[in-house]
């Protein structure tokens, strides 16, 4: 067998150097605590405007087995299982006005997943899909949240553009209780916690970013 040798262009170690630099100048002990919360002055930046006017409906009193809090692929993949074990009785509760999680708040152009589709994107033979990108767009992403949905007929038994508020255990009907900001007391034998942080919008941290005008 031929011997071949390849030659590089550049010195490895000076680049792990450079990396480990880069990766020192990132790492801060305050954490998250170094942005702003879309609150108060900023809270006009937390409005949903992708989602449109706010569907109006009474508020649910109604009992169900399971409550699945979200609407991305967490919440996506929890209620698919539970079809798949036989457990019709499921609602999900999201947030925004359609699934996706993540990929629904974060539509900017030129978005896309980071991780390779076939790696990232979970349920693709369930749903007979074949991501279309390697790196896979963030409306294509989207798409396939709402594909999921339509493969376990989550998408029957959703509220959108509801916020659970809390969740509390009744002790006398052994009955979880979950409340929302549209007026919703829906009892439920379990819930499955499935938001997360990144759909959350972060601000920089800097002084004077309430008086900057643009």
């Amino acid at each position: 067998m031929t011997e071949i040798k390849t030659t590089i262009d550049f010195d490895p170690d000076a680049l792990r150097t450079r990396y480990k630099a880069e990766r020192d100048k990132r790492i801060r002990s305050d954490g998250n605590e170094q942005y702003l919360e879309a609150t108060g002055t900023f809270s006009h930046f937390s409005i949903d405007n992708r989602g449109g006017k706010i569907i109006e409906r009474d508020p649910l009193s109604n009992e169900v087995d399971v409550v699945v809090i979200g609407g991305g692929f967490g919440g996506l993949i929890a209620g698919a299982r539970l079809k798949n074990a036989g457990i019709d009785d499921v609602l999900l509760i999201e947030k925004g006005a359609d699934f996706g999680g993540t990929w629904y708040w974060n539509q900017y152009p030129g978005a896309r997943c980071d991780v390779e589709s076939y790696i990232y994107l979970p349920l693709l033979e369930e749903v007979d899909k074949i991501p279309s990108e390697k790196y896979a767009s963030a409306t294509e992403i989207q798409e396939h949240a709402r594909a999921i949905a339509n493969r376990f007929d989550l998408d029957k038994d959703v509220c959108f553009q509801t916020e659970v508020k809390s969740i509390q255990w009744n002790a006398n009907t052994s009955r979880w209780i979950v409340v929302t900001d549209r007026g919703d007391a829906i009892k439920a034998r379990f819930v499955v916690m499935a938001s997360g942080p990144l759909h959350k919008l972060k601000l920089p941290g800097i002084e004077g970013i309430d008086t900057f005008a643009g």
